[in-house]
């Protein structure tokens, strides 16, 4: 699995709601993308939730890379560069990935959560997976609201990512946290993403 996300920072006076727009013409087009496993389509709003900027910043999960490489050659992520230009893609091998029970439907997803953490060249990989695996699996497990988390690392920087997918509203998460919006969700090839267990 691979984990992606582009974050594209709004001009201050950019109104958000072309942007739900966007996503409410354009988002149905996904559902049905050959290998996307997930994608969540996600705005942070200026001035609530603690965001410093608007932005739009969708994540997606992919099983393989192949389907990755695709989207991003192809006409998907031509539009987004036709509009925003071309933006930095964050991309990180997965690491861990837990969902829970309850997410039968990915469509009850609302909002996400990141966390970044960067490690010491020296961790012992091996023993940090494993534990990121049963960290994400108790988490699933044990908090509600919690559907899912997808675990990356970024091997040239050394930086972990945790991504939480919440069936909860960004109002009824844990504060602090950078939390996103989720506008849409297309989940084609949802089956395909595996669990570590």
């Amino acid at each position: 699995m691979f984990i992606m996300q582009y974050q594209i920072t709004l001009p201050a006076d950019y109104d958000i709601d072309l942007i739900r727009q966007r996503v409410a013409s354009k988002g149905a087009s996904f559902d049905s993308l050959e290998g996307l496993g997930l994608k969540c389509f996600l705005i942070r709003e200026r001035g609530k939730f603690g965001a410093q900027s608007s932005q739009y910043a969708p994540v997606y999960l992919w099983p393989q890379t192949d389907a990755m490489w695709g989207f991003l050659a192809g006409p998907g992520f031509g539009a987004i560069k036709d509009s925003f230009g071309a933006p930095p893609v964050e991309t990180w091998p997965g690491l861990a990935y837990a969902r829970s029970g309850h997410l039968t439907d990915p469509t009850a997803i609302a909002a996400l959560t990141r966390e970044d953490e960067t490690l010491h060249p020296e961790t012992d990989l091996i023993e940090r997976r494993k534990r990121e695996i049963d960290m994400a699996a108790d988490a699933v497990e044990r908090t509600p609201g919690l559907l899912a988390r997808a675990v990356g690392l970024d091997p040239l920087s050394w930086r972990l990512v945790r991504f939480d997918y919440w069936a909860r509203t960004q109002a009824e998460l844990p504060a602090p946290s950078r939390s996103y919006e989720v506008l849409h969700v297309s989940a084609p090839a949802f089956a395909e993403l595996r669990e570590n267990r």
